[in-house]
């Protein structure tokens, strides 16, 4: 017992030390700057550039300037009396050029009081913001004395139109004569619309609009005119959609109606074939492309024409070849001589038949029966 209270005073003691506040006071926060920028900056689009002041004790000046190409140009300068500050400022790149030697812009943080002084220095690189422009027209064929209405749209990478100065538009016709032209076009808001007349005895063919970038690129954009009318039937080629690698025959039917429904009289030709997988060579021409098969004949009072396929000769067993067959029809109108196609497929599958389980239990259950229906398909009957 008499060692214990001999203890307990030096105890509390210390605990009485521990708890007791610091004589010191705690130094106040030295002055902190951070810059912000991006690594990687796109040219001809606003970016910012931000600078945070932390824990000033003091004035200073605050400035931004910017080293790029041939240029060397403050973005900020003002006096900054607050403790902490947080301050951006825009700036926009212009496309650079071969003569600035580098993709490398630099930008000098200086900030300047009684006794403090901070210098910074960040490199960035440059993104030569390239444009994409594209051409359409209203339509794609264009008869003599027609107006050709097109559009020009300049877009970036990120698909944002973009505002740009083209110095040359210009249409060529098939003999690669220049008919109109447009210099120094503004593309506002990424977009202009330009039209032309074409003349009511024009060279009939192949036109381009071509849009002059630069000097190394152009960008064409094909157009026709021709003396052309409307189909005045059509062809419609109907055969087995599926077939299975056990089917002997199969009848293909190639028929042409008018516009108005009355059937097409003419011949009629068929052309069914079975491609390769790839290529065996080019050697052989379009035999070495496919197995073909061609019969024709007159179109009947339903302006069709029917035949049928001897699937021998397409060896629909064996591989190498695509799993389906192509029928293109060609009728030929009685009198005008005028020709329309048309064409069809039919898939062929290795699957003959098929078991199908239906309104089977959810659940199964040692011990319990399990009950459902099962269901037997033919491929070939539909």
């Amino acid at each position: 017992m008499g060692k214990s209270r001999i203890l307990a005073g030096p105890c509390l003691f210390l605990l009485g030390l521990f708890f007791l506040p610091g004589g010191t006071t705690t130094p106040p926060p030295k002055p902190q700057y951070l810059v912000l920028v991006p690594y990687v900056v796109p040219t001809e689009t606003s970016r910012k550039i931000c600078v945070q002041l932390s824990h000033l004790n003091e004035s200073v000046t605050l400035s931004i300037t910017l080293e790029y190409g041939l240029q060397n140009r403050s973005l900020l300068s003002e006096v900054v009396s607050k403790k902490d500050l947080f301050q951006c400022t825009d700036f926009q790149l212009p496309k650079w050029e071969r003569s600035f030697n580098t993709h490398i812009a630099l930008f000098t943080v200086e900030v300047t009081g009684e006794t403090l002084r901070y210098l910074d220095r960040k490199r960035v690189y440059i993104d030569n913001q390239e444009s994409l422009i594209f051409v359409q027209t209203d339509k794609p064929i264009y008869k003599p004395g027609q107006k050709v209405l097109f559009r020009c749209v300049s877009l970036n990478k990120e698909f944002i139109p973009v505002n740009e100065k083209v110095p040359l538009i210009y249409i060529e016709d098939p003999k690669r004569n220049r008919l109109f032209q447009w210099k120094d076009v503004e593309l506002k808001g990424g977009l202009v619309q330009l039209e032309f007349p074409l003349s009511s005895e024009p060279a009939l063919g192949s036109y381009k609009v071509v849009v002059l970038k630069d000097d190394e690129r152009n960008i064409h954009h094909p157009f026709t005119v021709d003396e052309y009318v409307l189909p005045k039937f059509e062809v419609t080629v109907k055969s087995t959609p599926i077939i299975t690698i056990l089917d002997k025959e199969m009848e293909v039917t190639a028929c042409g109606k008018y516009t108005y429904g009355k059937p097409v009289p003419g011949k009629v030709s068929i052309r069914v074939c079975r491609r390769y997988s790839y290529f065996r060579s080019s050697c052989y021409g379009e035999e070495s492309k496919a197995i073909c098969e061609e019969f024709s004949g007159e179109a009947d009072v339903h302006g069709c024409f029917s035949h049928v396929l001897d699937l021998k000769i397409f060896q629909l067993k064996r591989n190498g070849f695509q799993m389906e067959i192509r029928a293109d029809g060609v009728i030929t109108e009685e009198g005008t001589e005028v020709k329309l196609t048309g064409s069809g497929t039919t898939q062929i599958t290795s699957t003959i038949s098929k078991v199908v389980f239906e309104n089977v239990d959810n659940y199964y259950k040692p011990g319990l029966p399990f009950s459902g229906e099962v269901r037997h398909f033919i491929q070939t009957v539909y």
